[in-house]
């Protein structure tokens, strides 16, 4: 039976742009000063930018004339480093810096016409510093006719840029907390994504695509190493050619060979990220073992921080758990199949009269081992035909289903009763079964016109005949649970047509979109073929 394929939950992705809390901040302080001041302009000027913001919230001007004489002036205001009143601009001794600034801004001719407005207002700049003297950027405050600034006014200015210090620095923690708080829930959606799936190709993908949501890349790369000769392989991209997934992971790139080599993130921007503008490295790793390296990048320089690298260092690191679970998984699988498969004939025996089908195939695509099944000559003109289950998956449990298998076939060569196979198969086992294990078993003796059988505990077969499907007599408990267990066997006559239809639980139990299959729409399915398909079939 195939389940439904799994699918990733929706991705959202990283914002290109933080939330807007400092600029609703801003808009308040332009609107407080303004209510207590009568001023003609306000701004504020951030440290690092030493212009203002290019949006209403952050400055504030009566007059598109002062703002065109201002704006070009911001930056030589914001210099000061202390707190200055200018009662008239042209006053003051940086005034032709100012007058040069707003000529290479506007021009000559336009540069005059504002400049003979500005030249006469008076401006207050007070720089506004957080609590531990770092400096967050300026207010400056101007008036153009009117009533003047002077020293009257200055410490309402100063009492402003500390309320603002106050209110900026409480924004920056709301801000920094809120961005912490929504990358932890991006990393946990992308851990629950990437360990939802134990197929090693798919959680490669998952990661990639996940590491493009968290970090805001353009493009994402999973590497794997080859243990022996070191060489990289491109497991999963999102987003890249592969032209750019080879030049990102050669070993010829410094940053990739030293990432791989001394199992360090690191992060390049400009020429060092080329042949993009910024790229982050990070380890894929579970103790001492590296399973690969995680590369993002993004076409703008100086896209990525230690903030972001952190972040590709995070999923990173709960991702090799994941990979390492599905790596560990197939290989399970695959020796729990081989060992399963090295106990099955390759084709059935054949009986004059009869036709026989097998399908072997583990339901969810599941590590396998749990289901002992094959038919076998007995008695010359005879064939045992078996199908059970032992409790478990893996290969612990398919090296059980093996042994199981061997016990049942070495007895059936003294006897040609299923009963007695089983009971002594029963006692057998008693002593080599773990405590918490069992096994299911439906044993048949098939004759040229008749079933012998004994079911110890397994699912009944179904019999179809004339078009309904009846199911077989059991016989007692499963094996490995009682000691000295008594079996009975019943016998089946055989008519033409008849179709017995044996099956494990993985059949009946196989569930999509949370239905499960069931024994009675089994039973519909296997009357319905018979009438137009073979056992094979």
């Amino acid at each position: 039976m195939m389940t439904q394929p799994s699918t990733l939950p929706p991705i959202t992705p990283a914002p290109s742009a933080p939330a807007p809390w400092r600029e609703r901040t801003l808009a308040r302080l332009v609107g407080h000063v303004r209510a207590v001041l009568p001023v003609s302009a306000v701004a504020f000027v951030t440290a690092d930018q030493r212009d203002p913001a290019d949006t209403d919230s952050s400055a504030w001007f009566a007059e598109d004339d002062l703002r065109d004489a201002m704006e070009p002036s911001m930056a030589r205001l914001a210099e000061v480093g202390r707190t200055l009143l200018l009662p008239r601009v042209e006053a003051w001794q940086a005034a032709p810096e100012l007058m040069h600034a707003i000529g290479v801004e506007l021009g000559a001719d336009r540069a005059a016409e504002v400049w003979e407005g500005f030249r006469a207002a008076s401006v207050i700049v007070c720089p506004v510093h957080g609590e531990f003297g770092s400096r967050l950027g300026s207010l400056v405050v101007a008036s153009q006719g009117g009533r003047p600034l002077g020293t009257d006014q200055l410490p309402t200015v100063e009492a402003l840029a500390d309320l603002a210090a106050m209110a900026l620095e409480r924004t920056d923690l709301l801000e920094a907390e809120g961005r912490r708080a929504r990358d932890e829930l991006r990393l946990k959606r992308a851990a629950e994504a990437v360990s939802g799936s134990l197929e090693p190709e798919e959680v490669h993908v998952r990661v990639a695509e996940h590491a493009a949501a968290v970090t805001g890349a353009t493009c994402t790369l999973l590497t794997r190493l080859n243990a022996r000769t070191g060489a990289a392989r491109t497991a999963a991209q999102v987003g890249c050619s592969e032209e750019l997934a080879e030049q990102l992971s050669s070993l010829d790139n410094r940053a990739y060979a030293h990432v791989t080599r001394v199992r360090m993130p690191h992060v390049s921007n400009g020429i060092e990220a080329a042949p993009l503008g910024s790229v982050m490295h990070a380890p894929i790793e579970l103790g001492s073992r590296l399973y690969g390296i995680l590369t993002a990048g993004h076409d703008e320089p100086g896209r990525f921080d230690e903030e972001a690298l952190d972040l590709l260092v995070k999923l990173a690191r709960s991702s090799a758990a994941a990979i390492a679970n599905a790596i560990d998984f197939q290989r399970e699988r695959r020796i729990a199949r081989a060992l399963t498969l090295g106990f099955v004939p390759e084709s059935l025996p054949e009986l004059p009269g009869y036709e026989t089908g097998l399908l072997y195939a583990p339901a969810a695509n599941e590590a396998t081992g749990g289901d002992v099944y094959g038919a076998w000559p007995v008695g010359g003109d005879k064939i045992a035909v078996l199908v059970g289950d032992v409790a478990g998956k893996g290969v612990e449990t398919a090296a059980l289903s093996a042994m199981v298998r061997f016990f049942i076939e070495a007895r059936s060569w003294d006897s040609a009763c299923p009963a007695q196979v089983l009971q002594q198969a029963n006692a057998m086992l008693l002593g080599r079964l773990p405590r918490d294990t069992f096994v299911t078993a439906f044993l048949g003796i098939l004759s040229n016109d008749s079933l012998q059988y004994c079911n110890a505990g397994h699912l009944p077969p179904l019999l179809v005949r004339g078009g309904s499907a009846h199911q077989l007599d059991s016989h007692g408990l499963p094996l490995g649970i009682l000691d000295q267990h008594t079996y009975s066997s019943s016998e089946l006559r055989l008519e033409q047509d008849d179709l017995v239809f044996a099956h494990t639980d993985g059949l009946i139990e196989a569930r999509r979109s949370g239905e499960m299959y069931g024994a009675d729409r089994l039973a519909r399915l296997v009357v319905s073929a018979t009438r137009t398909q073979s056992p094979t079939e």
